[in-house]
């Protein structure tokens, strides 16, 4: 939430790519109302806190981009060079469980919410349920088939021709929500002559979108299999951060939600392990603590409730707060 003074780290611009604001501009209180009316949802602003801050993450974020241009490539060539093969994504998998199995299973990792993008959409449910799956101990044969379905899973939704990028379903045209649910079965149709997939990736593809207690889509199947259970809560939590598929809402209210549904239409198993890996307060998030001291988050420990704070008030600059350690001290809201 902007509050003015902020320094814009990228400048404002239309449509056509024609600068409303340079980068480098302070924003004033007068310029809020400005940039809302104009319906402009993300900017980037300077973090004066950068220098402090240590994030986790699955991957760096070359590797995560390099990855993100290889999955666009392949999928874009499949769709226009008449569905050439996409066995390319066999070794994307591999590379993926190899730099996953370099990390500790118990890190806790900064997640935030993004602009909805497909393709890194798919890489993030990717690193999601791999690390679900090292979690819940799979060997590797079912990591890499949870990686490759995870890979594939919305590659239907390059066949429809509906709008679904921060929408909401509730009221919208039925024609509308049967043209976006046919994004499964189109995809799982379109890799039905691949013979390098595994059976499980290809139900994954199918299912990633139905629920435990029957109310999913294309199917209303319950499933049992684990592969399924994984990328359908990996995919709805990243979907909600991102609005890919959705409205878009913030880490904390899409952890409140998930863990609402574990049990009902996500495996409570899955679910408990999917939070235990996001951090609640990613570092660089402004948050009030229950004294009333403001304060920035920095770094993450191994509760993903109870971050590294360092107190925002100048009389104590610098001053830093274990949330993990001291119980004394917790966190009201973000600001």
């Amino acid at each position: 939430m902007l509050k003015g003074s902020e320094i814009l780290a990228e400048p404002l611009m239309t449509e056509k790519k024609e600068v409303i604001v340079p980068k480098g501009t302070v924003l004033r209180r007068e310029y809020i109302s400005l940039i809302h009316s104009l319906g402009i949802k993300d900017l980037r602003v300077e973090d004066p806190y950068e220098q402090l801050e240590k994030p986790n993450f699955f991957l760096s974020p070359v590797c995560l981009q390099s990855i993100i241009s290889q999955v666009k490539r392949l999928m874009e060539r499949h769709i226009y060079h008449a569905g050439r093969s996409l066995y390319e994504f066999e070794m994307i998998a591999n590379e993926i469980i190899k730099q996953m199995n370099t990390m500790p299973e118990s890190v806790v990792i900064d997640m935030y919410e993004r602009t909805p993008d497909l393709y890194e959409h798919t890489v993030m449910v990717t690193l999601l349920s791999v690390s679900v799956a090292r979690k819940l101990h799979l060997d590797q044969k079912k990591q890499f088939d949870i990686a490759v379905g995870c890979l594939l899973h919305d590659i239907g939704i390059r066949y429809i021709t509906t709008q679904y990028a921060d929408r909401e379903w509730k009221n919208a045209d039925p024609m509308d929500v049967f043209e976006f649910k046919k994004h499964t079965i189109l995809g799982y149709s379109a890799l039905d002559h691949e013979s390098w997939i595994p059976d499980s990736a290809k139900k994954m593809i199918l299912f990633h979108h139905e629920k435990q207690d029957g109310t999913g889509f294309p199917m209303k199947r319950v499933n049992s299999e684990i592969e399924c259970k994984i990328i359908q809560a990996c995919d709805a939590f990243d979907c909600r951060i991102c609005g890919m598929e959705c409205c878009r809402i913030s880490v904390q209210d899409t952890l409140k939600k998930i863990r609402k549904e574990a049990g009902t239409k996500f495996d409570s198993e899955v679910v408990n392990v999917l939070v235990s890996r996001i951090a609640h307060y990613p570092v660089g998030t402004t948050v009030i603590m229950d004294n009333q001291t403001e304060g920035v988050v920095i770094s993450q420990t191994d509760d993903p409730e109870n971050p590294v704070i360092m107190l925002l008030d100048t009389e104590r600059k610098n001053k830093k707060h274990n949330l993990m350690l001291e119980e004394n001290v917790s966190i009201l809201q973000v600001v």
